[in-house]
């Protein structure tokens, strides 16, 4: 296992933009192309099966079928999920800049740390191109246990073969993220825009 220094980013709200409560989030048109109200998707669906689905218990396409069935919009599950992909796949090229300078200047090793499912880490990967930033993207549906849950941070630990928990600086837009892994031994900061990031990079490493 290595204790050289490794940077860890969340994905939504620090390297992908188009989250909830971001000012452009993904679902801003979805009413007017398909007719569902976001809020209401998001009390049965974001906020029920699919915590499921982000710890791997459940997969997405049966998930996200059963809700559309309700819709009359099963037919179409496909072309929704990749709708939905592409437009929350909002990347801060300039977040990704940062890690690739970083890891160049300092040896270290960069991972992505989210609460993912595995088919929108497999797009993000390939798709949007995040694979050749990180090392590896280390999600919840992998890991069967989500942020801020203690177990997250101990068992991503272990996935990215770090012996010492202070090698980590690990980057997150939510307060509770942040606290939990500091709770967990790594280093973390709360992420204000790359102008943040940037500072605590120039002396991390």
């Amino acid at each position: 296992m290595s204790s050289s220094p490794v940077l860890v980013l969340d994905i939504d709200g620090v390297v992908s933009l188009a989250q909830p409560g971001s000012a452009q989030p993904w679902y801003a048109s979805l009413q007017a192309d398909w007719g569902l109200d976001y809020k209401e998707m998001e009390r049965d669906f974001f906020r029920g099966e699919f915590l499921e689905v982000l710890r791997g218990r459940l997969d997405l396409y049966v998930a996200l079928h059963a809700y559309l069935e309700t819709k009359g919009l099963a037919d179409r599950l496909e072309e929704l999920v990749a709708y939905w992909f592409a437009k929350d796949a909002v990347i801060d090229r300039s977040v990704l800049d940062q890690a690739d300078s970083w890891r160049q200047r300092t040896g270290g090793r960069c991972f992505a740390a989210s609460n993912q499912e595995h088919h929108r880490v497999v797009y993000l990967r390939d798709e949007a191109g995040l694979g050749a930033h990180f090392d590896e993207i280390v999600y919840s549906a992998a890991l069967g246990v989500c942020k801020p849950d203690r177990v997250f941070f101990t068992a991503a630990q272990a996935r990215m073969g770090v012996s010492v928990a202070q090698s980590i600086l690990f980057v997150d837009d939510a307060a509770a993220n942040v606290d939990a892994a500091r709770a967990c031994g790594w280093r973390a900061m709360l992420y204000r825009g790359p102008d943040s990031l940037a500072r605590a990079l120039e002396g991390w490493g």
